[in-house]
């Protein structure tokens, strides 16, 4: 199927260090670049800034490292105010979405990661399918936190039954639906894991300081206290550095040894080439329900795309995908098993240079997605 109309029902804030903002704008390029037409309208990076400081579609991209094409609509709110900035979106998707009902020469479908814009859709008469892109299980993870998982519930169920298609990002996010909700995911389904730029490929060049890297968000279901508590067990001359988090963030880890540094968000740009010269990397992760379940780390693929080695908890998100014999793992929650995965990580991994590099591009990721979205856009049958 040819000239696929695709609007990505999101509200990224455009540009950002956020894995949510990474995944999609660069998942619209390269179904723009697969030959559809995507539309993708984005939030401001922060709420209430200067309208002076407002970026411009070339300005994001620029941040991106993407070129411009024409099949990519990317469109900007042109102010910052929260209120304002979401009667934009919706008077924008609604537009899209009259549009794209009455144009019967082009077919279109609609991708969307926010249920809740799914569920406002849905009650439109009419209009273009939707394929909905799962990457938590709400009322699991309420239910999880002891609250009422009722109503998340009864909401997921309801907009897996209207939906004509559906992507997870790991399998565990699918078997999980599937669980929660029997018999009501659609036919029309697919594991679709995350990806990086090719434009982050690096040799891995490590300097001349043992340097143990951790790349994204701090938050602490992500098991970033183990990691702290790690840290005093490593030789002195070992440093880990944190490469991301808010001050909040960074500050709900304290105190923080001597010898684990929070540098803070770094430009996009810059990042590979500070990864690159890590020793090692660590993915940490706690046996929740995220980690068990229900994550595909974006910066697993970033790592992979530097080959550098790599320190992963024993679970089945990160088993799925990386059962290669060439990692080295530890058991999550346990600081002391960290510690040992992370000695072993400094002496054995450099006997392993050159087998690790793996690169799956986001153009990989739009060629399994198509599928998904052709079979959507044709309907039953």
């Amino acid at each position: 199927m040819s000239a696929l109309r695709v609007l990505h029902l999101y509200r990224p804030r455009l540009p950002s260090t956020r894995a949510q903002s990474i995944q999609v704008l660069n998942t619209c390029h390269a179904l723009a670049v697969a030959g559809c037409e995507v539309t993708l309208l984005a939030d401001a990076p922060r709420d209430n800034m200067p309208q002076s400081e407002l970026p411009t579609v070339a300005q994001v991209l620029s941040y991106y490292a993407l070129p411009p094409h024409p099949n990519l609509i990317l469109k900007l709110s042109p102010t910052s105010q929260p209120g304002p900035q979401g009667f934009w979106f919706r008077k924008h998707a609604l537009w899209w979405w009259w549009r794209a009902s009455r144009d019967t020469t082009r077919p279109a479908v609609i991708l969307a990661r926010a249920k809740r814009y799914v569920d406002e859709y849905s009650v439109l008469p009419w209009g273009p399918p939707v394929v909905l892109e799962a990457h938590e299980v709400d009322s699991e993870l309420a239910q999880e936190a002891r609250e009422d998982p009722a109503p998340l519930r009864a909401l997921e169920e309801r907009l897996l039954k209207e939906c004509a298609g559906l992507v997870t990002n790991c399998d565990g996010t699918m078997r999980l639906l599937e669980r929660a909700h029997p018999g009501a995911l659609p036919e029309n389904r697919a594991v679709v894991y995350n990806a990086t730029a090719s434009s982050r490929v690096r040799d891995w060049r490590p300097g001349p300081e043992p340097v143990v890297g951790y790349l994204g968000s701090l938050r602490s279901f992500k098991g970033l206290l183990t990691l702290v508590r790690a840290a005093p067990m490593l030789p002195e001359d070992v440093r880990i550095e944190l490469l991301g988090g808010s001050a909040e963030e960074i500050a709900a880890l304290q105190p923080l040894p001597p010898n684990l540094l929070t540098p803070g968000d770094q430009p996009y740009a810059s990042v590979p080439d500070r990864v690159a010269r890590w020793r090692c990397a660590v993915v940490a992760l706690d046996d929740n329900l995220f980690g068990r379940w229900l994550c595909n780390p974006l910066k697993l693929w970033d790592y992979r795309a530097v080959g550098l080695p790599l320190v992963l908890p024993d679970l089945p998100t990160l088993r799925e995908v990386m059962d290669d014999g060439l990692s080295f793992w530890y058991t999550p929650g346990d600081a002391d098993s960290l510690a040992e995965a992370i000695e072993r990580a400094l002496i054995d991994g450099p006997d392993q240079r050159g087998r690790r590099r793996h690169l799956r591009s986001w153009a990989d990721r739009a060629q399994e997605l198509l599928p998904v979205l052709e079979r959507a856009a044709r309907g039953p049958g």
